[in-house]
């Protein structure tokens, strides 16, 4: 007799519930700062712990005898489902803070930090206590790498399939790559790296004009790609170019696959120079740096380091990589810089990397797809096959590639036309629904500022693109299927 496949509910709420005890833990660092700084936010600290300690602890001590055996289905409705509640939970020191936040507005500030979206709905972010700031730049950067890697690091439970189950789930790109045969080796390897380039920015940050503290933050969301700051004026407000230089090549350097970067720690020279992905996002980079400075020339303006190398290099950086940081505006860029800054948030950078947005990887491959189904226009019976780092693409995985592209333009277009509906110009619904669905948090026009003008139902409905972009559609819309839930 078939065996039913059913899903298991109850795994699923296990490992939710050790990811919650993980949360709550997390919780604990910035209350020992809110009661070290005497400030009055420690409260919200206090009962957001609380309350996600004995969420996580409640659900661990109920289903301790279940055994985690965790195929697809719940691998992606864990993964989809942890995303939303480490927001819920997340999002209570922003509620109870001085100045406080609605709900609205906090549970958007929460889920942009944890997908590494950044865009925000606070004006005035240095009104806010340290602890505060220092929760916005933790929930980045353990989002950045991802929520559920971060417990398959910790958990030697989980070396096994299930969680290679959980890895697939989150990790983004076309493939999959382990640098291990056990899940957990491979997780930790990856978390070393990131660990790793988050304390060499740190260093290089506080050798420049920024303190202790701000160093600390602007690392973490800087290598999560994330970037919330701790300043009203973003990375302006330190007024300084080596900050600026440093931040746009290790934003660079957080738009490639992380696990080419362990290889290049490790001695790979040859797996990263052979790597046509990354080459192709350089020449991306380059290629939309030279646009905006022939640009620039073309519009008169004074052709200084500053105008064609510092702030094309930020801000192109900013864009492609998700990060969304900003030195100085690129509104003086006209139409055409506009043009190039929407596009990079469409591209993104390198699959398996902390960035959103499409990637690099699936857009070669629909271009080398696109120039096959050219080919074979002239030559039907010619086989040509599309190839990514010297990997063949099944029809199957270029199929998805397409699909995955129309789903994301498709719900782009949503998010677009419902902020028309409430009387919002199309660029700026536009720009606003590519910052989020992509990831990347920049603000134009009316989101210039901040998201904080947008209606709360506007406000939900971003927050779910946000969600949706960072797990990359399928993971998510596969839950709202009939066929996911049958046995």
């Amino acid at each position: 007799m078939r065996k039913i496949n059913t899903l298991s509910m109850a795994v699923v709420f296990k490992v939710m519930g050790w990811l919650l005890l993980l949360e709550g833990g997390l919780l604990l660092i910035p209350l020992i700062l809110s009661l070290a700084e005497s400030d009055n936010d420690w409260p919200g600290f206090l009962v957001a712990s609380l309350a996600t300690l004995v969420s996580g602890g409640l659900l661990t001590l109920f289903l301790r005898s279940t055994a985690v055996r965790m195929r697809r289905r719940e691998g992606y409705l864990l993964t989809s489902v942890v995303w939303i509640l480490f927001s819920a939970f997340g999002m209570i020191p922003f509620i109870m803070s001085e100045p406080s936040l609605s709900v609205a507005d906090a549970y958007f500030e929460t889920m942009s930090g944890f997908t590494t979206t950044g865009a925000t709905v606070i004006t005035d972010v240095e009104s806010y206590s340290r602890s505060i700031l220092l929760w916005r730049s933790m929930i980045q950067w353990v989002g950045g790498l991802g929520i559920v890697l971060f417990i398959l690091a910790l958990l030697p439970s989980l070396n096994t399939s299930e969680g290679v189950t959980m890895y697939n789930s989150e990790i983004t790109g076309i493939t999959h790559d382990k640098l291990h045969p056990h899940i957990r080796h491979t997780a930790k390897s990856l978390w070393s790296v990131y660990m790793a380039l988050t304390v060499l920015l740190f260093f290089l940050l506080w050798l420049g004009p920024m303190d202790f503290f701000d160093a600390i933050c602007q690392s973490m969301t800087t290598m999560a790609t994330g970037g919330f700051s701790t300043r009203n004026a973003s990375i302006a407000s330190f007024g300084s170019d080596y900050i600026a230089v440093v931040l746009g090549i290790f934003m660079i350097i957080g738009g490639i696959n992380i696990v080419l970067l362990y290889n290049l720690v490790h001695g790979g020279w040859r797996q990263v120079i052979g790597n046509d992905v990354l080459r192709g996002y350089l020449l991306i980079i380059l290629a939309a740096i030279l646009i905006v400075d022939a640009s620039q020339l073309i519009g008169g303006a004074e052709p200084s380091t500053l105008n064609l190398v510092i702030n094309p290099l930020f801000l192109v950086s900013s864009a492609i990589s998700s990060t969304g940081f900003t030195y100085d505006s690129f509104t003086g860029w006209g139409e055409v810089g506009l043009l190039v800054i929407m596009l990079l948030m469409f591209s993104g950078a390198c699959a398996g990397s902390t960035t959103g947005a499409v990637k690099v990887d699936r857009l070669m491959a629909l271009r080398r797809n696109f120039a096959n189904e050219l080919g074979k226009t002239l030559f039907p019976n010619h086989v040509r096959l599309v190839e990514i780092n010297g990997r063949t693409l099944t029809e199957s995985m270029t199929s998805r590639i397409s699909a995955f592209i129309s789903l994301y333009l498709l719900i782009t277009v949503i998010l677009t036309f419902t902020l028309c509906a409430y009387d919002i110009s199309f660029v700026d619904s536009l720009f606003a629904s590519l910052s989020c669905v992509g990831n990347n948090g920049l603000g134009y026009g009316v989101t210039a500022a901040g998201f904080g003008p947008l209606p709360d139902l506007a406000k939900w409905l971003l927050s779910a693109g946000m969600l949706v972009g960072r797990l990359e559609i399928f993971t998510v819309l596969s839950i709202f299927t009939t066929v996911f839930w049958k046995k």
